[in-house]
This record gives structure tokens, C-alpha cells and sequence, in this order.
């Protein structure tokens, strides 16, 4: 399957901390805006599906995709047929996205076995809904590249988007998650991206990660060395964060999914509506 989706996307955790109506304004104002999809991360608060489905249901076009929904979370008939009935119920607006994380070795088996059976059930149910994985490691790019139709990352530099194009070859759909803070200096954007960033300074899968991408232990020691927030979060006006949007695409992105960091304001909603004027 070909996957063809916007080259400019949202990746929102606003849900998270919002209730059922609020979830339902906020949608909907970036379908107003010209946003044409949003993927939604499966980190705190909400569950994938439901909220992929509130979401579908309450706006007319845009496109959501699950980024990531977390496999362990449940088995792959609960999720193959959360997004079969999704894919079927809204065609063309719906993208499963799994990841896993090395809490998987706790089971007594490894990320990359664990999902490529987690496709297998996938398979039996929801074989032609699209789907990305999320992947750093090298055996799970290459397993998006083989049983997915894309792949998506996030918290990572274009050295590690290149690298992802490479392993993935030419041709497979690659997202690529770029944190932003909208309408401040760096020395301000870095304090506002530090206090989200904490919480993936305590994840070993993201250490490692960052640690392959060549982040000392000094750089990863909360709260983020300069250098590690510099390298992983871009900020100023909607113009420079396209700019360090355009960098991820030249290493190789098909897409680049901003993610805005900071409270939801008026400023950071007038950020969201000046992003989508080139969409």
C-alpha cells in the first residue's frame, strides 16, 4: 500500500490534559485554521482509539493517525479491530501507528520479535487498514519498511532522520515529529521545552536512543544539557520553525508533524493558525 498523506502535519498531546468538550474545540479550531492532519500520541491520560475516534467524529476532514498507540497496552485483536472499524467508519481519514518500548523484554522477549507478532495478529484482522510503526532501532526500521507503510519518529535530529531514510530506503513514508516552541527566544523556548522533556529523561528507550545519536551523559542528565534541547526542539516565529522544519526534510522526511510545546493559550492558538497558512 501507498501511503500518501499531507507533508505538513500536528502532533497534539493537548487532549491529554483537556476534557470532552475541550478536546472538541480545540479540533476542531485546527480544522478551521486549514490544518489537514493530526496524529495523537498515546502518552498520558487518553486512550488511542477512543480519542482517534472522538476526534474523527467530531471534525469533517482531517486525517488522524494513531502516533503512536502503544502495543503493549492491548492485544492485537483489540487493535486491529479498534482500526478496522475506524478505517471503515471514516475511509481515507485513519492511520494506525504502533510502537513498543523496551518494557516489552519484561515479558522475556525483545521489542522487535514481539512486534513483528504483533503484526502477524494485526494481519488477521486489519491487513489493509494503513499503518506506521515507530521505530529507532534498526530492526524495526527495517521491519516498518517490510510489514508497514511508514514509519515515524519523534525527538530527533535530521542526523537521525537521515540515517532513518537510509536504513528504511527511498521510497517508504517517513513522519518525522519536530517539537517547537512558538513566539519566544531560545533562552526562553528552552526552559518551556525542558519541563516536557523531563518526563522522556527518564524513559531508557529514548536514552538510548539519544545516546546513539551521540548525547553525553552530562547532555542527558536532567534537565538537558543546552546542546540536547538545542538539537531537538525548534522555536521563534512560525517562519524559523519552518526553517528547521525544511531541515528535517532535506535529510529525508515525507513528512514533518509539529508538535507546539507549552500551555494551550491564545498566543499558542494564534501560533496554530499562522502554521497552517502555507498547509
Amino acid at each position: 500500500m501507498s501511503l500518501v498523506l499531507p507533508r505538513t502535519a500536528l502532533s497534539i498531546s493537548e487532549p491529554d490534559s483537556l476534557d470532552h468538550d475541550g478536546v472538541v474545540r480545540f479540533v476542531r479550531a485546527l480544522e478551521e485554521y486549514g490544518h489537514r492532519m493530526v496524529w495523537l500520541p498515546e502518552v498520558a491520560g487518553r486512550e488511542a482509539f477512543t480519542t482517534a475516534a472522538l476526534v474523527l467524529a467530531r471534525t469533517d476532514r482531517l486525517i488522524v493517525g494513531n502516533g503512536v498507540a502503544r502495543a503493549l497496552e492491548r492485544v492485537p485483536k483489540s487493535a486491529g479491530s479498534a482500526a478496522r472499524d475506524l478505517a471503515a467508519g471514516y475511509p481515507g481519514r485513519y492511520v494506525l501507528g504502533l510502537g513498543v518500548s523496551g518494557a516489552v523484554r519484561e515479558r522475556g522477549v525483545g521489542p522487535l520479535p514481539f512486534l513483528r507478532a504483533y503484526l502477524d495478529g494485526i494481519d488477521q484482522i486489519a491487513a489493509d487498514v494503513p499503518r506506521v510503526l515507530g521505530a529507532y532501532s534498526e530492526g524495526i526500521t527495517k521491519l516498518a519498511a517490510n510489514r508497514a507503510d511508514g514509519l515515524i519518529t519523534f525527538l530527533v535530529p535530521p542526523e537521525h532522520t537521515r540515517w532513518a531514510r537510509e536504513t528504511a530506503g527511498p521510497d517508504l513514508f517517513l513522519s518525522v515529529v519536530q517539537w517547537a516552541v512558538a513566539g519566544r527566544d531560545r533562552a526562553a523556548a528552552r526552559d518551556v521545552a525542558r519541563e516536557r522533556l523531563a518526563y522522556y529523561l527518564k524513559l531508557p528507550h529514548q536514552i538510548a536512543k539519544l545516546t546513539r545519536l551521540g548525547f553525553t551523559s552530562a547532555d542527558l542528565a536532567p534537565p538537558g544539557s543546552d546542546r540536547l534541547v538545542d538539537a531537538l526542539v525548534a522555536c521563534g516565529t512560525p517562519e524559523q520553525i519552518r526553517e528547521s522544519a525544511r531541515a528535517q526534510y532535506d535529510a529525508g522526511a515525507t513528512q514533518v508533524a509539529l508538535t507546539l510545546v507549552g500551555p494551550l493559550d491564545d498566543a499558542k492558538l494564534a501560533a496554530y493558525r499562522a502554521l497552517a497558512e502555507e498547509n
